[in-house]
């Protein structure tokens, strides 16, 4: 069993047959993410803190971007009505003969807010005032 498994994750990773700025223009624009990330995308940038919504499959997910890494990455948090909040980490590698690599990891929000209580739990066990800083979207 991998890490992400055993923390609920979703793990999704695909070679594209482009190059990476090329898949990053569809990663960077709230039209680029509406080919491919949901049926549809209400969001006015892919900047953080921006905030909007995503379609998928019938169902509305309230969306807002916590983190981009300009070509590489962006992060965001999503939850659908009365569900429960996930992060959304989309990354993109360089791979052979010019292609793209994507990896998509979706993580629910309790699930690192328990990792946090426990670290900070293990830090204090140890005789440490302050463990490791994790920033948790609410």
């Amino acid at each position: 069993m991998e890490l992400h498994e055993a923390v609920g994750a979703l793990r999704r990773e695909i070679i594209l047959d482009a190059p990476r700025d090329a898949v990053w223009e569809l990663v960077a624009e709230p039209d680029g993410l509406a080919g491919w990330l949901a049926d549809d995308v209400d969001l006015p940038a892919v900047e953080p803190g921006a905030e909007g919504t995503v379609l998928e499959g019938g169902e509305l997910r309230r969306v807002t971007i916590e983190e981009v890494e300009d070509g590489r990455r962006v992060a965001l948090s999503w939850c659908a009505p009365g569900g429960d909040p996930s992060l959304v980490e989309l990354t993109l590698d360089d791979a052979e003969d010019g292609r793209t690599r994507m990896v998509v990891v979706e993580v629910p929000l309790a699930t690192l807010r328990a990792v946090a209580v426990r670290t900070e739990d293990a830090w204090a066990a140890a005789g440490r005032t302050r463990g490791p800083q994790m920033a948790v979207a609410a």
